[in-house]
């Protein structure tokens, strides 16, 4: 029987919602898809508008404050935690949908399900499995965009995982196929995969 010392200590996600670790993790997490979310839109505002649309203006001011609380979570965490919260399997999920309404990332074609993966937000978007993989997903990294394009991360009918990124293909792959890079792992902790 394990000893109180060799247990290992529960997920982050398995812990109470009022735990101040979790709940740390959980500001910074959502804090980055936040600053991450209000640089995307001013992009985009600016792309289909030009730099001095009042929209492009709304963008630039809420990406401002999203900087100002960035910083402020820095300042009261550090950048050393800061880091390391972001660098935990994901605890936020941030879901926007048209009509506001809550629901499964799987469920509505019309919403945007972001998460944060080892500092980067990402969309993750449920895609139809095949016999061959009947668990699928597309992650498309929201700032800076990939020039790769998404990433494809699947279950097997095995039961065995696979991603079409670099650190899986050339990494994983070559060495243990149980193994998993850090979009599975994401996925994974969250019950998705």
């Amino acid at each position: 029987m394990p000893t109180s010392r060799e247990r290992k200590p529960a997920s982050l996600r398995d812990r109470d919602p009022s735990d101040p670790i979790r709940r740390a993790v959980e500001l910074v997490q959502r804090g980055r898809m936040i600053l991450d979310v209000s640089a995307a839109d001013l992009e985009a505002a600016e792309a289909a508008l030009g730099p001095f649309h009042p929209t492009a203006w709304h963008f630039r001011n809420a990406l401002a404050e999203a900087r100002r609380s960035w910083d402020r979570l820095r300042a009261e965490f550090g950048g050393k935690t800061l880091e390391a919260a972001l660098n935990e399997p994901p605890l936020a999920i941030l879901t926007l949908t048209p009509n506001g309404e809550a629901h499964h990332p799987s469920s509505s074609p019309t919403s945007v399900t972001l998460v944060p993966i080892a500092g980067q937000t990402y969309r993750v978007q449920r895609v139809a499995g095949t016999v061959l993989a009947p668990v699928q997903w597309r992650l498309t990294r929201l700032n800076p965009p990939l020039d790769d394009g998404p990433y494809y991360a699947c279950r097997l009918q095995d039961g065995s995982t696979q991603c079409d990124c670099a650190d899986w293909t050339y990494q994983v792959a070559e060495t243990d196929r149980h193994a998993l890079c850090k979009h599975l792992a994401a996925l994974a902790a969250l019950g998705w995969i």
